[in-house]
């Protein structure tokens, strides 16, 4: 029951960005019906937002929705474990298509990655140095900036960061990008060998929502009859092993609830503060409407609408090399009331 509601959920979520995703195709086009639920895929701008309008007030207008998205992804951190990471996030909802597709499709044609513990054990804990040593640098590269500079900065490299993006595809699918577009491909490959390789050893948002994961209310936690039968292990898409820590809050659990699902003994459980336990069926729910709660509150307080201009966004593009008949003729007309004056 727990991995068909999730996989409804996840799909739900992601079937929302595959629209918002065209949608802003269709707005580059035409210069309308831009979703402001593209500002998911740039989380380092929305980090950059909420901590600027900490230290100076200024509410970032432009694109308030990234802010909205990091802010409700740490709420709902603290209150239902990594649930963004497991149940909403697109990325991560790609890469267990990958798994599935492996696992179900092409089945036992594909061998299992197998290497020396010892090696392993090395190679993994070099990518968490690297993923969490990112993520804090990061942090505090953003957090140390003085207010008095941050809105100069945000104006050279938040402003534009959806255009910059849109940007940067447009230029790997013409040939520009090869290196990086490398290493995409690179991590897709190793995810499909290795269950959300990219969550497990790279991504610096869930490495960041991990820092609050430790602190979380909801607290997952191996109950005394557990057999130590290891089902557990092979039903987390994380590879950890539930069965060796007695609390699972940890930087890597994503909540996905799986081996607590599976565990034949229902050794795993879930308590608000260690004591009031909570069903499974009823964390997804609580993680929903947690998440949509904090995002439709931003839209009721005017909050999550970005109030750049089309003109400004015309100007914009067209200053990354991207030119629409659209922009053209908006930019003209401004020329022409320059004119007049």
């Amino acid at each position: 029951m727990i991995k068909k509601s999730r996989f409804i959920i996840r799909a739900i979520f992601f079937a929302i960005m595959f629209v918002a995703i065209i949608k802003y195709i269709y707005f580059v086009n035409t210069g309308h019906g831009r979703s402001d639920i593209i500002e998911i895929l740039c989380p380092i701008g929305g980090f950059y937002s909420l901590v600027m309008w900490f230290k100076t007030g200024f509410v970032d207008h432009i694109h308030p929705a990234g802010m909205i998205f990091i802010l409700a992804g740490i709420i709902t951190t603290l209150f239902c474990m990594k649930g963004f990471c497991g149940w909403i996030c697109p990325v991560g909802t790609f890469l267990d298509s990958l798994t599935f597709i492996r696992e179900k499709i092409v089945g036992q044609n594909v061998p299992d990655i197998n290497m020396p513990p010892k090696l392993k054990f090395i190679l993994e804990n070099f990518l968490y140095l690297i993923k969490f040593g990112t993520t804090v640098a990061l942090v505090y590269f953003i957090v140390r900036l003085p207010g008095q500079i941050m809105p100069m900065i945000y104006q050279s490299t938040v402003l534009p960061e959806d255009v910059s993006l849109y940007k940067f595809w447009i230029d790997a699918f013409d040939g520009k990008h090869n290196i990086t577009l490398g290493v995409i491909v690179g991590i897709l490959v190793f995810s499909y060998f290795i269950p959300r390789f990219w969550c497990r050893y790279l991504c610096p948002l869930g490495a960041f929502y991990g820092i609050f994961n430790i602190f979380s209310f909801l607290r997952l936690k191996k109950e005394d009859s557990c057999t130590n039968c290891k089902l557990c292990n092979k039903e987390c898409p994380m590879g950890l092993s539930p069965y060796t820590s007695k609390l699972l809050n940890n930087t890597r659990c994503i909540a996905c609830l799986n081996a607590m699902e599976k565990c034949p003994n229902h050794s795993l459980s879930l308590s608000f503060l260690g004591i009031y336990k909570i069903k499974p069926i009823i964390y997804p729910l609580i993680l929903v409407l947690l998440y949509l709660g904090i995002i439709g509150f931003a839209v009721q307080k005017d909050m999550w609408t970005s109030k750049l201009s089309p003109r400004m966004y015309a100007k914009i593009f067209m200053q990354h090399g991207i030119m629409k008949p659209w922009m053209v003729e908006l930019l003209r007309k401004d020329t022409k009331g320059d004119s007049h004056r």
